[in-house]
């Protein structure tokens, strides 16, 4: 898609569609939509080329990865308290069970797990230095 603002509620709802396809739970299927927004957000504001969205699922985890063509990996920052922006890694790291870069820093993935039945969907351990979620 092109790195235009409105393509990002389409990739929402792309994400939705195909979550739904796959039968997965509307709460995980919240939390992916949100990490869509924000990985989608930010390789449109902070990237370079066209944005390339791709989810892949299997029987215990969704992947999320998004990819533009700019090599500078996506980083978390700290929001200042009145900022409007630097939280939306934040935001996919406490809905991921584990999230990075790849490719050389054009992909930004996060992975969410699809297990339900007794066992957490987000991570329950964080470093030191990450705010807790």
């Amino acid at each position: 898609m092109e790195p235009v603002g409105v393509h990002v509620a389409q990739a929402r709802r792309t994400t939705a569609t195909v979550l739904k396809q796959w039968s997965l739970p509307d709460a995980l299927a919240e939390d992916a939509r949100l990490v869509v927004s924000e990985l989608v957000s930010n390789a449109i504001i902070h990237g370079s080329g066209d944005v390339r969205l791709r989810l892949r699922h299997d029987d215990h985890e969704l992947q999320i990865r998004v990819t533009d063509d700019s090599t500078t990996p996506a980083r978390r920052r700290r929001a200042g308290a009145a900022g409007l922006g630097g939280r939306g890694l934040h935001l996919v790291a406490c809905l991921s069970t584990r999230w990075g870069v790849a490719d050389g820093g054009r992909t930004t993935y996060a992975v969410i797990s699809t297990l339900t039945e007794g066992s957490p969907r987000r991570r329950t351990t964080q470093s030191s230095s990450d705010p807790t979620c």
